[in-house]
């Protein structure tokens, strides 16, 4: 059995190229998962009063830290660095849940009990 070798023409391969061409000027649209998992976080907890409230200078941490990532994401597209500063975000975000938590139960025994 003899196999042959096709070669493709220009007009064969023009719209092959112009596909990919299309498709990788639109990946600058792309988004990472993991970063927008990070700032879904970074919203819902700066909807919580007591997090902002409580421990809003850890929030803004976060804050500092997706801006990094978004800075890093739009200019390299790192996506190893970038989902690492996502995870970090993500963790001074529960950080500053915690702390709120921290504060508003320490709140709470610092209130004069009422006699029962």
């Amino acid at each position: 059995m003899r196999h042959h070798r096709r070669f493709f023409t220009c007009r064969e391969i023009l719209p092959t190229i112009l596909l990919l061409a299309a498709l990788t000027a639109g990946c600058g649209a792309v988004n990472n998962p993991a970063l927008e998992q990070a700032h879904d976080a970074y919203r819902k907890a700066r909807q919580d009063p007591l997090i902002v409230r409580n421990a809003g200078a850890a929030l803004d941490r976060a804050a500092r830290t997706l801006e990094a990532a978004d800075r890093l994401w739009t200019e390299e597209r790192d996506i190893v660095e970038v989902e690492h500063l996502a995870y970090i975000a993500e963790q001074r975000i529960e950080i500053a849940r915690a702390i709120a938590q921290r504060r508003v139960a320490a709140d709470e025994l610092q209130q004069p009990q009422s006699p029962r």
